[in-house]
């Protein structure tokens, strides 16, 4: 496993050195506008859902993401617990990588042009447990990193090109999620992002100024933020966690704006023009990966994939 998972980290790696990757967008709230109302996560147990899975991926392949995320980001041992579905942890993050692996075939088969059709890395995408470590909760350490271990094997087995933690408020919870993947294979590529609030602190009070060498110390390639704010707040945040890392690799992933109820649903005020525009300013930090979270689409990833045409 580590001698195939150090050539693709070379390889992302070194695409990173030369250029920005773009990331997909939103999963969850793709799902929801369709009119899906379970758990993301165990509609990788339902054929017809992933049907509709597989299509969202495939939009966002077509709009230009080059990282597709699988649709785990609950999938953990610990958070299917909460739900009486962990006997299920290993088929639903087995059919998440075989939707995305689906939805890259189908966008190769009929590419246009075969010859230039572009390479696509599947992330293997790793949420919050939903629970606390001791004191603050009843989950220790190691309860937590074996959680995460569980899932990440399944994901690293079924053929994840990489694996990308994601939305942490707790720095001490995303080092037992990294400390887990790699008791499973110490070469793998991590991307860890924590999610931080306007100011600039997640709700554990971890500063974006302070995290980043603990999660590069504890084995990450790639640091950054995602969810929580949009990405005009997001601006700023990138700044600071740049600031305190002039040479990391960064991934920055804003929600579409701010979460409104509008005739009894969800939207996110941030239009495609709007994302793209401060997504303008997030790239004079040099991130690595871009991307959005809740309520981006393939409208969004679509602006923002010009504007990374434009720019190079």
């Amino acid at each position: 496993m580590s001698l195939n998972t150090q050539k693709i980290k070379d390889e992302i790696l070194n695409t990173l050195n030369k250029r920005v990757l773009l990331c997909d967008g939103a999963m969850g709230t793709m799902l929801q506008s369709i009119g899906y109302t379970a758990a993301s996560d165990l509609l990788n147990l339902d054929e017809n859902a992933r049907k509709d899975i597989i299509k969202i991926h495939l939009n966002y392949i077509a709009a230009g993401s080059e990282i597709i995320q699988t649709n785990t980001f609950g999938a953990n041992f610990l958070k299917l617990k909460r739900s009486g579905n962990e006997k299920y942890l290993k088929l639903i993050n087995k059919n998440a990588v075989n939707n995305v692996k689906e939805a890259i075939n189908y966008f190769q088969e009929f590419s246009p042009n075969k010859e230039t059709v572009k390479r696509i890395y599947i992330a293997g995408d790793i949420g919050p447990s939903g629970e606390m470590l001791k004191p603050f909760g009843n989950i220790s350490y190691d309860e937590m990193a074996n959680s995460f271990s569980a899932q990440a094997e399944v994901l690293i087995e079924s053929g994840v090109d990489f694996i990308l933690v994601e939305t942490m408020m707790d720095l001490n919870e995303a080092c037992a999620a990294v400390e887990g993947i790699k008791k499973l294979d110490r070469e793998i590529l991590i991307a860890c992002t924590l999610t931080f609030n306007e100011n600039g602190v997640t709700l554990m009070g971890n500063k974006a100024e302070d995290f980043g060498k603990v999660l590069i110390d504890a084995g990450c390639s790639i640091i950054g933020a995602n969810c929580s704010v949009g990405s005009s707040s997001m601006i700023k945040i990138t700044e600071k966690i740049r600031s305190a890392n002039p040479d990391t690799l960064l991934i920055i992933q804003p929600n579409a704006g701010l979460p409104k109820i509008v005739n009894n649903k969800t939207i996110f005020d941030e239009s495609p023009d709007l994302m793209a525009e401060n997504f303008s300013h997030i790239l004079k930090f040099n991130p690595s990966i871009i991307g959005g979270c809740c309520g981006s689409t393939p409208e969004h990833i679509k602006k923002i994939s010009n504007l990374l045409k434009n720019d190079s």
